[in-house]
């Protein structure tokens, strides 16, 4: 519809024209007798633009929480905030946050800007992984936008230089941002250079179910090479050095909280009709994998559940499985042998170790093969090895119909959901399908996803500290070795990671905690003024928001308190074998570390601390176990979420102390172990090869120097 100014507009010109020439002309708008630069008509070209744009914002195409998660990130992109990361689960939505976003972008532009058919182009959407299938997918999502220019980094230039002559880009979106973070991935810092040296007016948006990478990984390259700087100056290797601080310096470059970006976080959140990892959780559609039941070849109970569920399913319907590199062929015959038709056991992927050509199929293909096995109610089997991770989308329909996925994945958090069991979310009504993969993994990035919404889906968040600390807690809660893809480490003669710097055990002292008595005496049982501190800072964090009440997030954050090593024991740590660690539950590690203490024994500061991924020994000075009814666990489906008092109060009478509903165990740090620090940096000598590193999460302190006012 013509805008009500660009009709009067129109029938004006008529009007004057008509005093001037003969009756019979014909006036058009394209006449040279209308000024193309008068205000009343850039207004009304204007808003006749802008109402195809909102066309779009408000069609059918897009919903409404799509639409809020787009405003959100854009109206955080406001003041001197020039990048926003964005947290969408998986399937839930992110191109249509995108393409609401490239509406919102055109509509910020002043009449004369959106008026100026040159400056259309002003918004770049980069595809951070390398998949042709996936950037003609994005093209086709984002095809109503017109102001949008689809790459990937490999075009990143080139594109730049073709599609915005003279009008560089004023947004950049970036797709699933975890693949482009990791050492081993694609790098952030010719964008973050760019929109720093050269398009200092662009804003830049991070879109990903799981963006810890985006956010850290190249702070732990950085903490790993400052501390290899470190260790190498110490031992006069001044070679080594050089190369640690040019490491650093890189990392430095990738990283986008060192960036001047003043960076913040907003979270997506879907509408009712979303099925994801938490509601999978909470419907017990997940099985937990173990080294023992992993493999697919092997049998085992999760095997036998599974090939049960595919018997008892009734009408056509279809399996995941997911197996490792080398494994696909003997997975396939293994079907076979179960009493699947050949043609019924498809392998996806194309190029695949041990796997002939002829026995490959393409995605697209195998959706045409299920097509026709619908008629005739037969089950196929999918199986790949990275095939359909991220980005892979198979339709409704298949949603529908999916009976289980199995997914062998144990490196990181973001690998395992990302992976098989991400792909049957969404908007759905299938609720029965079944998910055999990492419990662990599953659960702790439902504990993110609960903080995520809890903390920032009506504002934007920008404590990157708290929310790293939160995200070490979590990796701690549920045993998992890290949120995101581990670290590659290339041609490094040493391996400065991991808790080196020794320290010995000086004392330790049980207190009741005694949190409604604010004049409670502390120095009848200890007159050391750094655990003093260290109690007044636990009790502080304990009674926080008019507490004390039950919580399954605590953490000592800030550079006043993170001198203080906290371990919150709720009632699945306490006593629950399966949740033990090496040295057992956090009832026995107590038991057995204050009873060596007490006879003196010599026992290591740092085995007490029990750092979480990225922290160090030497920057804790106290370690504080928290025995206590207020502490709660993020997992689900454990037998006891809290402590009872009981527990507490065998806790208490183990040390001797007044019945109370928490009580703390404080061990202080004692002195410099040399010898073994020696020890331990010798023991982390490198081959000359590539190496990947899945023990360490991808959190990291970027601060090694810990200071006690």
């Amino acid at each position: 519809m013509v805008s009500f100014k660009l009709v009067f507009l129109i029938k004006h010109t008529s009007f004057i024209r008509s005093q001037l020439e003969p009756a019979d002309s014909c006036v058009k708008l394209t006449d040279l007798s209308i000024d193309h630069t008068d205000p009343l008509f850039m207004t009304a070209k204007a808003d006749s633009l802008r109402q195809k744009v909102n066309a779009i914002l408000t069609g059918k195409k897009l919903h409404d929480h799509q639409r809020i998660a787009a405003q959100k990130t854009f109206d955080a992109l406001s003041g001197n905030v020039r990048a926003v990361i964005t947290a969408a689960e998986m399937q839930a939505g992110k191109s249509g946050v995108a393409l609401a976003l490239c509406c919102l972008q055109r509509l910020s532009l002043t009449d004369e800007e959106i008026c100026d058919r040159t400056k259309l182009k002003d918004t770049l959407y980069l595809v951070t992984m390398p998949d042709v299938a996936l950037l003609e997918q994005a093209e086709k999502d984002l095809t109503d936008a017109k102001n949008v220019v689809v790459s990937n980094f490999i075009r990143f230039d080139q594109d730049l230089e073709r599609s915005f002559k003279g009008n560089p880009p004023k947004l950049i979106l970036i797709d699933e941002c975890h693949y482009g973070s990791n050492a081993a991935a694609i790098r952030y810092c010719k964008v973050f250079d760019y929109l720093e040296k050269e398009n200092k007016d662009c804003k830049v948006v991070f879109i990903s179910a799981t963006p810890f990478g985006a956010l850290y990984a190249a702070e732990t390259e950085y903490d790993v090479a400052k501390h290899e700087e470190e260790i190498a100056k110490h031992n006069h290797r001044e070679k080594e050095a050089i190369e640690a601080a040019e490491a650093a310096e890189e990392a430095a470059r990738n990283s986008i909280l060192r960036r001047d970006f003043n960076t913040k976080l907003v979270f997506h959140r879907t509408s009712n009709e979303y099925y994801g990892v938490r509601e999978m959780l909470r419907c017990n559609k997940v099985t937990g994998l173990d080294s023992d039941s992993r493999n697919i070849l092997d049998d085992s109970p999760a095997k036998e559940k599974l090939l049960s569920l595919l018997e008892q399913h009734e009408g056509a319907g279809w399996v995941l499985v997911r197996v490792p590199p080398g494994a696909a062929m003997e997975a396939k015959n293994g079907f076979i042998q179960a009493g699947f038709a050949d043609q019924n056991v498809h392998i996806l992927g194309k190029d695949l170790s041990g796997v002939p050509e002829d026995q490959l199929t393409t995605i697209e293909r195998f959706k045409k093969e299920f097509d026709e096995c619908i008629d005739f109610d037969e089950k196929l089997i999918a199986i790949t090895v990275a095939g359909c991770r991220a980005g892979i989308n198979f339709g409704q329909d298949m949603k529908q119909r999916l009976i289980a996925t199995w997914d062998s994945t144990v490196t990181s958090v973001a690998a395992v959901v990302q992976a098989n069991i991400g792909r049957a979310c969404g908007y759905h009504d299938n609720r029965e399908a079944h998910h055999f993969t990492s419990l662990n993994a599953a659960q702790a990035y439902g504990a993110i996803l609960d903080y995520l919404d809890k903390n920032t889906s009506e504002h934007a968040a920008s404590d990157f500290d708290g929310l790293k600390e939160f995200f070490e807690d979590v990796c701690q809660e549920f045993n998992v070795n890290g949120l995101d893809v581990g670290l590659t480490v290339k041609n490094k003669r040493r391996r400065p990671i991991g808790d080196v710097e020794t320290y010995m055990t000086d004392s330790y002292v049980a207190v009741p905690a005694k949190l409604l008595d604010p004049d409670y005496d502390f120095t009848q049982h200890t007159e050391d003024k750094l655990v003093l501190q260290a109690i007044a800072l636990l009790r502080e964090e304990l009674l926080r928001d008019s507490g004390p009440s039950v919580k399954s997030s605590r953490a000592m954050r800030g550079a006043k308190k993170n001198w203080v090593k906290a371990h919150w024991v709720n009632g699945d740590s306490y006593d629950n074998k399966e949740k033990a660690r090496k040295e057992g539950t956090m009832k026995e590690r107590t038991l057995n570390f204050t009873q060596k203490v007490a006879q003196q024994e010599p026992i290591e500061f740092n085995t007490i601390v029990m750092p979480g991924s990225g922290e160090y020994t030497e920057q804790k000075l106290v370690t504080a176990t928290i025995f206590s009814i207020y502490n709660m666990s993020r997992r689900n489906n454990v037998s006891k979420w809290v402590m009872t008092e009981d527990d507490v109060h065998e806790m208490c009478d183990h040390f001797g102390i007044e019945h109370d509903d928490t009580m703390f165990v404080l061990y202080k740090r004692g002195e410099y172990n040399a010898e073994a620090s020696r020890m331990k940096a010798a023991a982390n000598e490198l081959p000359e090869n590539e190496t990947i590193i899945h023990d360490e999460s991808q959190f990291s302190e970027q601060q090694r120097n810990v200071s006690v006012s």
